[in-house]
């Protein structure tokens, strides 16, 4: 029948899985938050050390290897075992999982997974159980991101969060008490005060508000808290999408807003990436924004490149009244291929790296974002990032991108569209329905909705 849809999330086979990983290609090239940034392409030897017994096989990107390192030279010096870390670029790193992880080969033991790509591997069961493990779920994580793991919802833990993104609201408390404008709540204060302040201090170089244009990730990355503080989102439901819902008169209000915000932010919108967001806020050259993540908070805290140092607070989202703030997950999480042959030595693994002492060694030494509560309010960890209370709510109204396999190739559709209406180059009105079509057009294609 038209418009009828599967009751069950669909899985996939190995065939549709690559497919997907390759219509979603370009969005996975676009910006992409990480803790700190490593030399691009850069690639350090395999760790091998212990050989006393035992062998894990690790595979994350270059930069959290980077990261990680010296934590797991000591896990394996202490274990007396042999650890091999493959990295790679982020873009190469899905496929290289993809290909290892639907086919079990067992090349790897523990890997680490962009949030967005769950639904792929823990939802086509690549991944073990590890409550089946013996795993017993930690309270001290954030609840909304330890559950990032558990998919679909329910069905248990295949994989726990170590690194802590969330997207944030940022604001310069400085601007807003100067201009007597009290901290917006709703995306209409938003406007109306970006507005204010871009019309006084233009002149100065200074502008209301910050966000990406650039097609694909970054576009849609811009526009999905607005969206979704409009009580809209990209899908009927967000756990088990079906049907998009960009065509809707809440999607429409919030592109419109979308748009005005555009008009009030420094000139060449269109250019900008994930990069130059920080850049704008950690210069003074911004004075609010929604697409603001740890990694530029980092920046924005960092005496030797901020000009704003101590005028910069951070929350949830704004949303429209009667609707619920809603921030984002950009998590990594860590989990347990099926074949891996040592899935034992990498829960225990797992277990010690997420563990809160050294989520706080690597928040403290290596600026990696922490998932667990009693590390983001830890005393220390609050004098020296004062920013850490506010994320800390953020994460507690955090909502992951859509949960779908597919959503990579929808990002890359609707993340066009909002570009071009940005650029001008199409009616807002045309670009969400064209979105929404291309985007349902795909949905069916994979057999998801069934006409």
């Amino acid at each position: 029948m038209d418009g009828e849809v599967k009751n069950t999330p669909s899985r996939l086979n190995r065939r549709k899985l690559l497919k997907t990983t390759a219509v979603g290609g370009a969005a996975l090239a676009a910006a992409k938050v990480a803790p700190v940034a490593a030399a691009p392409g850069s690639r350090r030897a395999p760790t091998v050390l212990g050989r006393q017994g035992g062998k894990l096989v690790i595979a994350m990107t270059n930069a959290d290897q980077e990261l990680a390192q010296p934590l797991i030279d000591e896990y394996a010096q202490t274990k007396g075992i042999d650890i091999e870390v493959q990295g790679f670029p982020f873009e190469g790193l899905l496929e290289k999982l993809t290909i290892n992880l639907t086919q079990a080969t067992g090349a790897y033991d523990v890997v680490s997974m962009d949030d967005p790509w769950i639904p792929q591997f823990a939802g086509g069961e690549f991944l073990m159980n590890l409550e089946e493990l013996g795993y017993q779920k930690d309270p001290d994580f954030v609840p909304e991101l330890l559950a990032l793991g558990d998919f679909p919802p329910g069905s248990g833990q295949r994989a726990i969060p170590w690194v802590g993104n969330v997207q944030v609201f940022a604001w310069r408390t400085d601007v807003l008490e100067e201009m007597g404008i009290e901290v917006p709540k709703t995306w209409d204060d938003v406007l109306t005060a970006a507005t204010a302040i871009t019309e006084a201090k233009k002149s100065q170089d200074l502008y209301g508000f910050g966000l990406r244009g650039v097609a694909g990730n970054p576009a849609a990355t811009s526009f999905l808290p607005i969206l979704r503080g409009h009580g809209g989102d990209l899908f009927d439901d967000n756990n088990n999408p079906k049907e998009p819902t960009l065509d809707t008169p809440e999607a429409h209000e919030a592109l419109r807003k979308h748009l005005e915000l555009a008009k009030v932010a420094p000139p060449g919108v269109e250019n900008v990436q994930h990069a130059d967001m920080g850049t704008n806020m950690y210069s003074g050259r911004i004075a609010m924004a929604a697409d603001i993540w740890p990694d530029l908070l980092l920046q924005i805290w960092d005496p030797k490149v901020s000009k704003v140092v101590g005028k910069v607070a951070i929350g949830p989202e704004p949303a429209q009244a009667g609707v619920e703030p809603k921030n984002m997950t950009g998590n990594w999480l860590l989990g347990i291929p099926e074949g891996s042959k040592n899935a034992q030595q990498a829960l225990d693994f797992i277990t010690w790296l997420t563990a809160a002492e050294q989520q706080k060694r690597l928040l403290l030494n290596n600026n990696v974002p922490a998932t667990r509560t009693s590390v983001l309010t830890d005393p220390e960890a609050v004098e020296k990032l004062p920013f850490l209370p506010g994320l800390l709510e953020a994460a507690r109204k955090a909502v992951p991108r859509p949960r779908t396999p597919y959503y990579n190739a929808a990002e890359a559709i609707y993340g066009r569209y909002i570009a071009e209406a940005i650029a001008g180059q199409t009616s807002p009105e045309d670009a969400l329905k064209n979105a929404n079509k291309e985007i349902r057009d795909l949905m069916v294609r994979e057999g998801v909705i069934q006409e």
